[in-house]
């Protein structure tokens, strides 16, 4: 794992979780077997194995075990779905993850874009799913290769090095990095050292599509030119 998150709320819901976020995808992860969610006790019994409401899908890769005396060791599947402590727990513990990768990215750059290769895609869906309910929350997790730096940044990095009088995210979608690098209709943005992120993946541009913005900067296809 790489790493271990310990959590536990008093006052409306009572309750301890640990999780732990895998660095490489298991066998089954992309086949229909798969099967995402927690080990959910109470009071020490196992109620479900694997109770995937407490995870949303973008976050389906995260593994571990939640107990809370909160909840009822008779209660059914049905009734679990619309326990409200249930939705409580689920809620902080999507607040949680989120903070923890964000970590990882921050402090552990090397291993979260270990991670990303294996999960980042999930988490691109995320931002597309529900309508892009979750892109606020996900968006800053988002790695995309960068022409002038020659790895994956973020968007915030992004941002953080336009030019001036630039006003625009400059994308460019293409099978790979080699291909999209080789484009001869980037050149005029290159030789101007405007940076262009490499969009290899087809859920890419949806992802661009339904942020529409980050900090005010809109997404265009750096095939459009200046």
């Amino acid at each position: 794992p790489l790493s271990v998150v310990h959590v536990s709320a008093e006052g409306a819901v009572e309750y301890k979780a640990m999780l732990y976020i895998p660095s490489h995808a298991p066998y089954d992860f992309h086949s229909r077997e798969y099967q995402k969610g927690l080990q959910l006790y109470s009071s020490g019994v196992l109620i479900m194995e694997n109770c995937a409401d407490l995870l949303p899908d973008y976050f389906n890769f995260v593994r571990g075990v939640v107990e809370s005396p909160d909840l009822s060791l008779n209660i059914s599947r049905e009734l679990l779905q619309h326990d409200r402590q249930l939705k409580v727990i689920a809620a902080n513990l999507e607040k949680k993850i989120k903070s923890e990768l964000a970590k990882m990215l921050k402090d552990e750059r090397e291993a979260y874009e270990t991670f990303w290769k294996n999960f980042g895609r999930q988490l691109k869906y995320g931002v597309v799913g529900d309508y892009g309910a979750h892109k606020e929350l996900l968006q800053d997790l988002l790695l995309f290769w960068s022409s002038t730096e020659k790895k994956p940044v973020t968007l915030e990095e992004y941002v953080s090095r336009m030019k001036e009088d630039q006003k625009v995210i400059y994308y460019a979608a293409g099978d790979s990095v080699d291909k999209i690098d080789r484009l001869p209709q980037l050149e005029a943005l290159k030789d101007q050292g405007i940076e262009i992120l490499y969009f290899t993946e087809e859920v890419d541009e949806f992802v661009a599509q339904t942020l529409r913005t980050y900090k005010d900067k809109e997404f265009r296809s750096a095939m459009d030119g200046v």
